[in-house]
């Protein structure tokens, strides 16, 4: 009772409320994520009289904008957050097919339980969980990144042999810049604006924004033919009731991304990745993801905010952020 009389307390409801109007805004604008709206905040928190009101602000924040980023990847297929990069793949679809506002109402819908339930595994489970988690070494980061590149090549629509060697670009891309081992520079080619690696959002977002225009360029009708629209609508009801349909998927989702979230140095956007693999592979449909699936816009939306209450296991039992 006392925690919430304190919820509805104003010191705590509007900063909280404020956070979510910010994390929107950063969310829905490519290129600013998540991670950087709460490292702009965290200073200003330190002058708040009250921990409370910093705390609630930070969580409106990531909450907010983890589902935000969900808005530009629908209608424009460019996410807005790294973590919104798996739901592009069939959320975009869906809008093209008339159906944006209902991907929109899906996201939002999972987004609120996957974080519930986080947050509920949170306060049952967080010392075992962090505990084990902690317990990961290098050599177990390394095996989750070799499932991470074969899910990767599993979940595009295209030969899991092009998927992989999309994986491998992307690994090759991550080695411009500074040795972390020996200090040297690779592959920077005398250019000193390389020397800082090349910044993972900047390539993300300008790959899935330079496959749209390739992709309409491709075709020979006009750009209006790639067009999102809202022409079906969605009620309340129908998003229940696919959520119903989902609700296995949306168990796994939620239990994959909380203990993903609470590895140290994992983020919600692994989280997304491997509960889109998770959920294609067993799906009795898998054929129909990339194509506008619900299910494919459920797993990694449900999973991604999941993430974010995992990340707070480790944070607040032993102040090591996930």
């Amino acid at each position: 009772m006392d925690i919430l009389l304190s919820l509805l307390q104003p010191d705590v409801i509007i900063p909280w409320l404020l956070g979510m109007a910010f994390g929107i805004f950063v969310g829905a604008t490519p290129g600013l994520t998540a991670t950087m709206a709460v490292a702009l905040i965290v200073p200003f928190t330190f002058y708040l009289p009250n921990p409370n009101t910093g705390l609630a602000l930070i969580l409106g924040i990531s909450f907010s904008a983890i589902f935000a980023g969900d808005i530009p990847s629908v209608y424009l297929r460019i996410p807005g957050t790294p973590a919104s990069a798996a739901g592009t793949l069939d959320g975009h679809e869906m809008a093209k097919q008339g159906r944006a506002k209902l991907a929109l109402m899906l996201d939002l819908y999972c987004s609120c339980l996957g974080g519930l339930i986080g947050v509920v595994l949170l306060i049952l489970v967080a010392p075992q969980l962090a505990r084990f988690a902690l317990r990961f070494s290098n050599f177990e980061y390394f095996w989750l990144g070799v499932v991470g590149l074969g899910i990767a090549a599993v979940v595009t629509q295209a030969p899991p042999l092009r998927g992989l060697i999309a994986a491998l670009l992307g690994m090759l891309l991550s080695t411009v810049g500074i040795d972390r081992v020996s200090g040297t520079p690779r592959f920077t080619f005398g250019q000193p604006a390389l020397t800082g690696g090349i910044d993972f959002i900047a390539v993300m977002i300008g790959l899935f924004g330079l496959s749209e225009v390739l992709r309409n360029l491709r075709r020979r009708t006009s750009l209006a033919a790639s067009a999102t629209t809202d022409a079906h609508g969605a009620r309340p009801l129908e998003v229940l009731l696919t959520m119903w349909k989902h609700r296995f998927t949306i168990t796994k989702s939620s239990l994959l991304g909380t203990f993903v979230g609470a590895l140290p140095g994992a983020g919600a956007d692994i989280a997304a990745w491997a509960a889109y693999g998770l959920a294609q592979r067993t799906s009795r449909t898998p054929k129909a993801f990339g194509t506008g699936c619900t299910e494919g816009v459920v797993a990694p939306t449900t999973a991604n905010n999941a993430a974010v209450a995992g990340a707070w296991i480790p944070a607040l039992v032993f102040g090591i952020p996930g």
